[in-house]
């Protein structure tokens, strides 16, 4: 594990497995792999048609684990899967675990439960392996974030900008101090997603963030410019992290 900590998202598409291998060979250590879903609320543009292009390319859950399966148990990278509850649902919770925990899942964010619904969840499966990640937005009163923080397992995925994933802008103004206050409240790490996508702003955001999260960048990467492309791209990423930990040592 890495000091400063890499988490990539892509799409659970038809190349997903030649995706998640060549994360895994640059160093990331969490992948996060988004199940299609018809109806993404929370996905900016770029990652809503690789979910639309998954699903008419035939991609289901069942497909995604399946195709896990066969690299559990060879990768580094920790993965885990980004699933709007609907799809849990629609294949019936207890199964949907049990098939996440066979295919080496470690851990699944549910953008659209809110944290007291995700609280129920787990205390409905006390004997699961998986974690659920918390999200916590950076407009998320301080008590609420305080909350969601102490009970968090795996790490916490804060919400930097107050917009849908992938969009350019300037970080939160209160972001470092949001950070460093969640970071006071937990035992787990503390990542910055959202908007994240040079290494200019890693370096900016990981003065106070235990990692960051990269998701529509790399998934427009993967799709316009071919996979030796993206891993040169996503090396300047992890070089970025570990020179800002070697610094900081």
């Amino acid at each position: 594990m890495h000091t400063k900590q890499f988490v990539a998202y892509i799409m659970g598409g038809p190349e997903f497995i030649a995706q998640l291998k060549v994360l895994d060979d640059i160093g990331t250590d969490y992948v996060e792999i988004g199940i299609p879903f018809s109806d993404p609320v929370a996905d900016g543009p770029i990652i809503m048609e690789a979910g639309q292009a998954a699903i008419r390319a035939g991609m289901t859950a069942q497909k995604i684990f399946d195709q896990l399966k066969t690299v559990n148990g060879q990768l580094n990278t920790r993965y885990l899967l980004m699933t709007y509850y609907h799809t849990i649902e629609t294949y019936g919770e207890a199964a949907f675990m049990a098939e996440a925990e066979a295919a080496g899942v470690e851990g699944l964010i549910i953008p659209d439960m809110p944290f007291e619904y995700i609280e129920q969840l787990k205390a409905r499966y006390p004997e699961r392996q998986l974690k659920f990640i918390s999200l916590i937005a950076m407009t998320a009163e301080h008590e609420r974030r305080q909350r969601i923080a102490q009970s968090a397992e795996g790490f916490i995925y804060t919400i930097t900008m107050n917009q849908i994933t992938g969009q350019n802008g300037n970080f939160h103004p209160e972001l470092k101090q949001n950070i460093s206050d969640i970071k006071q409240h937990s035992d787990v790490p503390v990542m910055a997603g959202f908007g994240i996508r040079t290494p200019e702003h890693v370096k900016d955001i990981i003065e106070v963030a235990d990692g960051v999260i990269i998701g529509s960048e790399i998934v427009r990467r993967f799709n316009e410019e071919g996979i030796e492309a993206t891993k040169a791209y996503l090396t300047t990423i992890r070089e970025a992290l570990d020179k800002d930990s070697t610094t900081a040592q």
